[in-house]
C-alpha cells in the first residue's frame, strides 16, 4: 500500500525476491496515478525487459483501468530508444538491405536526450522536451536485469543529471527489482546499477516480503 499510494513526485525503489509481487505493484501504482492522482495516462511511461513482459503489463493496467491504459506507454527498452529517435521495425533494413543494429538505437536515444547531438533549430533542453512528448512518470520492471547502456538512457530519460533548477524537467521514478538475482550478466546486465539506484534518485526503499 505503502508503494501503490505515495504521492506523485516520489521517487522509489521497490525490491523483492521471484513471485512477490513486483509487477503487480507497478500495475496497481500506475493505476493509482491515473484513477487517484488523475495523473493522464500519455504522462506514464512503463519500460519492461522482453516484449512478454510488456505484453502482461499492458493487459494488466487495463484490466484495472479499462480504455486508458491504451494510452499509456509501455515499451521494451529498444521498442523505447526506437520511438524515440524515430526508428520502427518496419525501417530496421538500410538502403543495402542489411540490418540495422537495434542495440546501437538505445545510445543514440541517450545522445539525443543529452542534447549532444546537433539538430538545426534546436536547443538541447527543447530536444529533451520533444522527445519525452510529456512524459512525468517512469515506472520500470525488473532493474536487476539493466545494463550500462539502458541505464544510461534511463538516466537520461528521468532527467538526473539535470541542475537542481531545473526540478520540473525532471521524472518521478519506480522501479521494482531483485537485488539477489541477476540472470543477464552474459549480456552486460549489472547487478550495482540497481544497488546505487537509492543514491541516484534519492529514492526510498520500500521491500516486498511475503
Amino acid at each position: 500500500i505503502a508503494v501503490v499510494s505515495a504521492r506523485a513526485n516520489i521517487n522509489m525503489l521497490v525490491l523483492a525476491g521471484p513471485g512477490s509481487g513486483k509487477t503487480r505493484a507497478i500495475a496497481h501504482r500506475c493505476a493509482y496515478l491515473l484513477r487517484v492522482e488523475r495523473v493522464r495516462p500519455h504522462e506514464i511511461l512503463v519500460v519492461c525487459f522482453n516484449r512478454s513482459a510488456a505484453i502482461s503489463l499492458r493487459q494488466r493496467i487495463r484490466d484495472l483501468v479499462g480504455r486508458d491504459a491504451s494510452r499509456v506507454t509501455v515499451q521494451t527498452y529498444h521498442g523505447l530508444a526506437m520511438r524515440l529517435i524515430g526508428a520502427s521495425f518496419a525501417a530496421r533494413l538500410d538502403g543495402k538491405g542489411e540490418m540495422l543494429d537495434l542495440n546501437a538505437m538505445i545510445p543514440e536515444a541517450t545522445k539525443m536526450l543529452r542534447g549532444e547531438c546537433d539538430i538545426p533549430g534546436l536547443e538541447p533542453d527543447e530536444m529533451r522536451e520533444r522527445l519525452l512528448a510529456g512524459y512525468r512518470h517512469i515506472l520500470i520492471d525488473e532493474y536487476q536485469d539493466i545494463d550500462e547502456p539502458q541505464y544510461d538512457m534511463i538516466s537520461a530519460i528521468a532527467g538526473r543529471a539535470l541542475e537542481s533548477e531545473n526540478e520540473d524537467a525532471k521524472l518521478s521514478i519506480l522501479a521494482v527489482g531483485d537485488d539477489d538475482q541477476n540472470v543477464y550478466t552474459f549480456r552486460g546486465a549489472n547487478i550495482q546499477f540497481i544497488r546505487q539506484f537509492e543514491q541516484d534518485y534519492s529514492a526510498r526503499t520500500h521491500y516486498l516480503i511475503e
